[in-house]
């Protein structure tokens, strides 16, 4: 049965076997075990077709035919090589891109969606994947539906359902059955996002049976994982294969042309392809990138999609949220403004302070006009809900406001930033008691009367505007607090929003994070520009932004609106904090700094926030926040703290730093090989190395030497460095690939000339060449500090893998009888010490050259 629109609520309780009040939590148990965990079981891609499809490259297909062309000229043991290097880089590929994928996977399950559910009559939040049909769920702006069901109470509820039916308008919702089966108004689906209004629904499908799992059976769901970086490598790759046939289309006429022998010429016209191939690249990145996501995780920055990594570690500025970001988000109301005076919050505990009736409502106004769910516990109270709301639920404690009264709502205006303020209205004696909140602009915009010494009088809108920039001034957060008491048969309460009577003040404290002074520090050191962004006054903004460091003047949302897009580009050099704005203005704050050529991290957690986190180069939504915010982003900040965004941006740099290294370190390598065979022809000479052991040199090497660079730890000081930027190959960078790649090439040179026999010489290229890397290795521990300095931090790779690598080269060059393949024959202690000495010069070279060039780095 799946028809529960045509039904009535009612019915539907009796079918469930349920009630407003929610199961009983063995009653649940026992549902959990009959349909199982509420989650859908992405259908998985078959684990063959993934191997295979890394060896669906333009570059592999030039080493697949030229393995297949050597096994056709007789050269079995050439072609067996060549397809053990394509077979390996799969293998380490497939490897990696699973290993990225399953932690992916596991940082989901941390930032799983929760549902808030009624149980057994009392209200909690659960893990979405343990509801059950019959459960009922509350819902609120922001969350994301977690099941197919019910609604039963609906209050401004609109829903966006464009993941199911493709509408971009949020659909508005109500409680009555219908019969019409394609709009279904009473009905909400799993995965489908609330905009705005609240809600209570009893659940009818869960998992496989909701509409998305139905959708979700019949589609099959490709999920690869290609960063712009991949993207970018394969693109080149593609450019470049073009540009290696040609060149070893070349080589070919030109060993023809010289009289090489066919065959001879031939593999050397590979060896060139091959030697040009990065071919362990991909995998390196794949491994740089998936470790960056662990790291980053255990710093509380859950990356949602990889391509963050690569773009954090070039952010210049960060567009923040103050409240719980940059503050502790332990709100306490510490006083009251009511009819022109103020109270410390303790002095509600006296008698005489109670009777005044101005605070005492302003007191119940925050009580009645909150969203905060508390319940009653052994050691008192326990509320979950929005620190503001929690405060105001507290301060209501504190002056003997009992928790336990009930409130009979009659209406309700949720809380909408646009708006600025949220209304309840309660029934009580007969009476519609209409209670308003919001910022003191608004709420004060709403009323004609203020509550003096416990009787309306005529409001003095100068007064209350001075006592809020005063109090705001002081660091203090203000909300503002209104009410009409009005006859409750035909009430309507928008119809009640204005001539309201002011009552007060509540002000709150919101202290900054203690790490935070520290990271805004770091950011001006590194380049970034912090700005803060929040809906509070201009002065308590002000306040808080001086206090941590942050510079430059405040702008308003009303302000903002006054400007056009030029004005506000140029206003943009000045400007620290933007106070009193609305979730389009952060659009369009993020648009201009990104127009103005900046690369930028923006922080949300509302409904609202949405566009402007998908606008940003790096979406950051916070742990608390509503399921649409992190939807709509890149990253998610478990414990909400700015300082956290910043050790995040660090290890942004710090996985660019890797790739930059690997590319440093790899790159000679291929340029020195592929020169050697082109060379060789040029002048008329035969090879100095062949391509068999061209092939040997870019696997091993790349197994165990290029994987130690990606276990490199981090530097210290990459705050320090400018932003990275998106180009991996600075000036700095090609400069030392190039004279590197000349240094091994004559190298190999010098060492191939110093041996009469043809295979000697050829065994003391291969081994100048892997030396190099070597050697090369130890100072690309770095790009810009010292070898010393590295040696300072311990990486548990590098020894074992040079050991190995150096182990390997000496068995390969001394056992002919095992590595004959390679063709390689053995060499005397005295070739081996030209080969450590010529080859060690790289190291030195390397580290005069970082000395000459460290600042530019």
């Amino acid at each position: 049965m799946g028809d529960w629109h045509t039904f009535s609520h009612e019915e539907v309780f009796e079918t469930f076997e349920t009630s407003p009040q929610g199961l009983k939590e063995e009653e649940a148990r026992k549902r959990l075990e009959v349909f199982g965990p509420n989650e859908i079981r992405e259908k998985k891609e078959n684990e063959l077709v993934r191997f295979l499809l890394h060896f669906h490259d333009p570059l592999i297909y030039v080493l697949i035919v030229s393995g297949i062309l050597t096994v056709y000229l007789g050269k079995l043991a050439d072609s067996v090589i060549i397809f053990a290097v394509v077979a390996v880089n799969a293998i380490i590929g497939y490897a990696q891109e699973r290993k990225a994928e399953k932690t992916l996977e596991a940082l989901k399950r941390i930032v799983e969606v929760r549902a808030r559910v009624i149980r057994g009559g009392l209200e909690k939040e659960i893990p979405a994947r343990l509801l059950v049909p019959g459960d009922v769920i509350v819902l609120e702006a922001g969350m994301k539906v977690p099941a197919d069901a019910r609604l039963f109470e609906a209050n401004g509820l609109r829903v966006d359902e464009s993941l199911l039916t493709g509408e971009s308008v949020p659909v508005e919702k109500s409680v009555d059955a219908v019969e019409e089966r394609f709009t279904r108004p009473n009905m909400v689906f799993a995965g489908t996002l609330v905009t705005e209004g609240y809600a209570r629904a009893v659940v009818v499908a869960t998992s496989g049976q909701t509409e998305l799992g139905k959708i979700a059976r019949r589609t099959e769901r490709e999920k690869r994982i290609e960063t712009p970086l991949l993207r970018r490598m394969k693109k080149l790759g593609r450019n470049i294969f073009f540009i290696i046939i040609a060149l070893s289309a070349f080589n070919f006429l030109i060993g023809l042309y010289r009289g090489y022998e066919t065959e001879m010429t031939f593999l050397a016209s590979v060896g060139l392809a091959v030697a040009a191939i990065p071919e362990s690249l991909p995998a390196l990145l794949t491994m740089i990138l998936a470790l960056g996501v662990r790291d980053m995780a255990a710093r509380k920055a859950i990356v949602r999609r990889l391509p963050a990594v690569e773009t954090l570690g070039s952010v210049t500025t960060i567009c923040t949220d103050k409240t719980g970001t940059l503050t502790q988000n332990r709100i306490k109301v510490v006083r009251i403004y009511a009819g022109g005076k103020e109270y410390e919050i303790e002095e509600l505990k006296s008698e005489r302070v109670r009777e005044l009736r101005e605070v005492k409502l302003t007191i119940l106004a925050g009580y009645v006009c909150n969203r905060a769910v508390y319940r009653a516990d052994e050691g008192g109270y326990v509320v979950s809900g929005d620190p503001t709301e929690i405060a105001l639920l507290e301060a209501a404690a504190i002056a003997d406001e009992s928790l336990e009264k009930e409130k009979r709502i009659i209406g309700e205006i949720p809380f909408d930033p646009a708006i600025r303020f949220m209304a309840t209205a309660i029934e009580d004696n007969g009476l519609a008691i209409v209670y308003a909140k919001g910022s003191p602009e608004r709420i004060i915009s709403m009323c004609s009367e203020m509550m003096v010494n416990g009787e309306p009088v005529e409001i003095d809108v100068e007064e209350l505007h001075s006592a809020a920039e005063n109090l705001a001034s002081r660091g203090m957060r203000i909300l503002a607090f209104a009410y009409k008491v009005t006859d409750v048969e035909g009430f309507s309460i928008r119809e009640h929003l204005r001539d309201m009577v002011f009552l007060g003040f509540q002000c709150m404290i919101d202290p900054p994070r203690e790490e935070c002074y520290e990271a805004v520090k770091n950011c001006r050191h590194a380049g970034v520009r912090v700005v803060m962004i929040t809906g509070d006054h201009p002065a308590t903004a002000l306040a808080i932004a001086r206090e941590l460091g942050i510079r430059g003047y405040a702008l308003t949302g009303d302000e903002l609106d006054r400007m056009s897009d030029e004005e506000l580009r140029k206003a943009l050099k000045d400007v620290g904090i933007f106070a009193r704005v609305l979730p389009e203005h952060k659009f369009r704050i993020v648009r201009a700094f990104q127009e103005s050529g900046e690369i930028v991290a923006v922080t949300g957690d509302g409904v609202n926030d949405a566009p402007a986190l998908k606008a940003a180069d790096i979406g950051v939504a916070m742990g608390s926040g509503t399921e649409v915010a992190k939807e709509a982003s890149d990253m998610i900040i478990l414990d909400d703290n700015f300082a956290t965004i910043v050790a995040a941006i660090e290890e942004g740099r710090n996985v660019f730093r890797k790739i930059q290294k690997v590319l440093a370190w790899l790159l000679p390598t291929n340029g020195g090989e592929a020169l050697s065979v082109m060379s060789a022809f040029l002048i008329g000479i035969a090879l100095p190395i062949l391509p068999v052991q061209i092939l040997w040199i870019n696997t091993v090497t790349a197994i165990l030497l290029g994987t130690t660079l990606v276990f490199e730890p981090r530097e210290p000081g990459l705050l320090r460095l400018k932003p990275t930027g998106k180009e991996l190959l600075s000036r700095q960078i090609l400069f030392r690939i190039t004279w590197i790649s000349i240094l091994m090439v004559l190298g190999a040179y010098l060492l191939y000339f110093s041996q009469s026999d043809g295979d000697a010489a050829r065994t003391a290229a291969m081994n100048t060449i892997v030396f190099f890397e070597i050697f090369y290795l130890l100072s690309s521990r770095s790009l810009s500090e010292s070898f010393f300095t590295t040696l300072k931090r311990w990486n548990p790779a590098i020894i074992p893998g040079i050991a190995a690598m150096a182990g390997l080269q000496v068995a390969a060059t001394h056992l002919p009888d095992i590595f004959g393949w390679l063709h390689t024959a053995p060499l005397t202690s005295e070739t081996w010490l030209k080969i450590v000495a010529v080859t060690s010069l790289v190291f030195f070279l390397a580290e005069i050259e970082k000395f000459a060039t460290r600042q530019k780095f």
